[in-house]
């Protein structure tokens, strides 16, 4: 015999796998419009910013040893300029990941509690690759911190590359490198388009 208990944990299971499926197909669907002209553009990227644990990514990519060094303040600095250079960086070119009829299935959905790991298949020019998207929930929403590609996640990368510049330089240099990253992409972004 089924326990209440088991079947209140399937439904709310069902549940999580609907709404995470959900949130992915309209961070896709707003991955196409990142450049486009207009309010759409602005739309898109709002979607897709919100969507993100923006606190969770940049303690992933610090790493806790760091975090505790620089709380407060500078942890607030360091998760914006991340955030940021992120952003600003996956916009150049989120939309063009769609240009070539690009299809995907997700994969088995795996939930467990307030996370989740989506591994996504994804076919470019009939190319298969996977994603893995990382989440995690917050009150009724789910939100992505972590994603991977041949199981090397985006945090490790980030995580590794800083660790390497902090062994020459210190916490403020390297909120320095953001900043100039950031400025770098904002006057990338105002040039004229080349047609």
């Amino acid at each position: 015999m089924v326990s209440t208990f088991s079947l209140s944990l399937r439904a709310e299971e069902n549940r999580s796998t609907k709404d995470i499926t959900t949130r992915l197909e309209s961070l896709f669907e707003a991955s196409k419009k990142v450049n486009l002209e207009g309010p759409e553009k602005q739309k898109s990227r709002d979607t897709i910013e919100k969507a993100m644990d923006w606190e969770k990514i940049a303690k992933l990519c610090l790493g806790a040893k760091l975090v505790k060094k620089n709380s407060g303040k500078n942890f607030e600095e360091f998760r914006n300029l991340l955030k940021d250079v992120v952003i600003r960086t996956a916009f150049t070119r989120l939309d063009k990941f769609w240009e070539t009829n690009t299809n995907y299935k997700f994969e088995k959905i795996e939930v467990q509690g307030d996370s989740a790991k989506v591994p996504t298949k994804f076919f470019v020019k009939g190319e298969p690759f996977e994603l893995e998207y990382y989440f995690s929930k917050k009150g009724n929403d789910w939100f992505i911190y972590d994603i991977s590609y041949e199981e090397v996640r985006y945090s490790t990368n980030i995580s590794e590359q800083i660790d390497a510049f902090l062994k020459e330089g210190n916490f403020m240099t390297l909120l320095s490198k953001l900043k100039k990253r950031r400025d770098d992409l904002i006057e990338e972004a105002s040039k004229p388009k080349k047609t």
